[in-house]
């Protein structure tokens, strides 16, 4: 990014990176940066002219010489950003995800329900944090004339929605001022129901059906079990992440402990079979 001129703007030309670092340090009255972020590299020839104009190695020699603490990465693309993963080096992702992009609707809607679901769950298994862009998709969820489903969405149930993804730890929603910020605010004091999203259900695309997006739609369980988190272990288990199976095991009530009261089934809006699931769990991680 580039800022000297009073908005931001993006380039790739090393001496003008070196001076608008030099110049944000100065301003800020600091010597490190928490976060250097390579910004908006959605294609393939982002991503080459990033490596070979030099841009990655300054960003790699500042963060030897500590004036860069973590590389982060902002792209809307999965496939670019699982081949930015395979060379290991950010530590932090901005992402846009919402229902819409996720189900295949809108400009950034990029990749297949699987890609996506797959690209949260390495970024989580991987220690990859992502930061959450575009929330609302730019504000077309929110209004039923606008929204692709043709049903409005509240700004609590899309935030609630980014953040039952793995590996989401902050969710950056747009504001146009003080109001917007407010209501945005109240999210910490909502209530369960204000964030349900479960409603998504009713139109999220044939292949999203099945597949636990860890709502919570169906609590509460009669036996205790948290079904979402049982799903999000064994999903991040499968993934890689190593520290998934720890989590599960210390879980007050495991899949094991399901009693098949097919509760759970008939209020999932995703309609999965989460009473098989549980056995196909306890079998995965022997309880």
């Amino acid at each position: 990014m580039e800022y000297r001129t009073g908005t931001y703007g993006w380039t790739l030309d090393p001496e003008k990176i070196r001076k608008s670092v030099d110049w944000q340090l100065q301003m800020l009255e600091t010597d490190y940066i928490d976060f250097g972020f390579i910004h908006c590299i959605d294609e393939e020839a982002d991503l080459q002219k990033v490596i070979e104009g030099g841009t990655l190695d300054y960003m790699k020699k500042l963060k030897h010489q500590g004036v860069i603490r973590h590389i982060g990465l902002s792209s809307h693309t999965p496939e670019i950003v699982e081949k930015v993963l395979d060379m290991g080096l950010i530590d932090m992702l901005m992402f846009s995800i919402n229902p819409a992009y996720d189900y295949r609707h809108g400009e950034y809607a990029i990749g297949t329900v699987d890609e996506r679901s797959a690209l949260y769950r390495r970024c989580e298994a991987e220690g990859v944090a992502i930061s959450v862009m575009k929330a609302f998709s730019g504000g077309q969820l929110l209004n039923a004339k606008t929204s692709p489903f043709k049903q409005a969405l509240t700004e609590y149930q899309c935030i609630q929605y980014a953040l039952d993804k793995p590996g989401v730890v902050t969710v950056l929603p747009g504001i146009r001022g003080r109001e917007d910020l407010k209501k945005i605010l109240g999210f910490l004091d909502a209530s369960r129901e204000d964030k349900d999203y479960s409603v998504i259900g009713t139109f999220a695309p044939r292949d999203a059906e099945g597949n636990c997006v860890y709502c919570n739609h169906c609590q509460p369980c009669p036996a205790g079990l948290d079904v979402g988190l049982i799903n999000k272990c064994y999903d991040l288990s499968r993934a890689g992440d190593t520290l998934a199976k720890d989590h599960y095991m210390n879980l007050g009530k495991k899949a094991g402990d399901c009693i098949s009261c097919g509760h759970c089934d008939r209020r999932c809006p995703f309609h999965v079979g989460q009473s098989e699931r549980m056995k196909e769990i306890a079998a995965y991680f022997g309880k």
